[in-house]
């Protein structure tokens, strides 16, 4: 995760005015929103809260992928298997209350044939979006351990104080006793 632009921010506001006659669900802490092998028709709007994204590997070892709150990361879903309509191999669970609005494949379809200023808007998520998921891509590849921990830290420090430390090693992909080691020397 990267700090998001002010264009993601005002893009996100619009997103949210667009949908705002949408009624909210609510989903207590633990509770599910997208669930493994479930064909993945959702694309959900954080309005408050905070929820994650995790795969399991062949392992068997569960890995965060992405953490969803506003404002950096509002957009809930797990885009690839939402466009492709294949099960999907993440769940998505809050990690504290929270509420959002979604949309299932085939409004957003309709929605974006109806409505060109949404197209954009998506568009714009998108792309920050996809350049948000390279830097990460090249952090993981080539920042040391100390250095993810500290950019983390840096711009996301209220997510450090929200979430296990375990779940912030994962999906920093080193292990907690060194994500905690490195954390305490900050």
């Amino acid at each position: 995760m990267t700090e998001m632009g002010s264009g993601y921010t005002q893009t996100f506001d619009q997103l949210k005015a667009f949908f705002a006659t949408r009624q909210p669900i609510h989903l207590k802490k633990g509770e599910i929103f997208l669930n493994y092998g479930e064909p993945n028709r959702k694309l959900g709007l954080l309005l408050s809260g905070l929820l994650y994204a995790s795969y399991t590997s062949e392992s068997g070892h569960e890995w965060i992928s992405r953490f969803f709150y506003i404002p950096d990361n509002g957009i809930v879903s797990s885009h690839e298997t939402f466009m492709s309509g294949k099960e999907s191999n993440e769940i998505i669970r809050a990690y504290e209350d929270s509420e959002l609005i979604y949309i299932d494949r085939g409004e957003y379809e309709e929605l974006l044939e109806q409505n060109p200023d949404l197209h954009r808007l998506v568009r714009i998520m998108a792309e920050e979006s996809y350049v948000q998921a390279l830097r990460r891509v090249h952090s993981l590849q080539s920042l040391t351990a100390s250095q993810r921990v500290k950019m983390f830290v840096k711009e996301h420090s209220e997510i450090v104080s929200r979430v296990q430390r375990q779940h912030v090693a994962s999906y920093l992909g080193i292990h907690r006793n060194i994500f905690t080691r490195i954390l305490n020397k900050i």
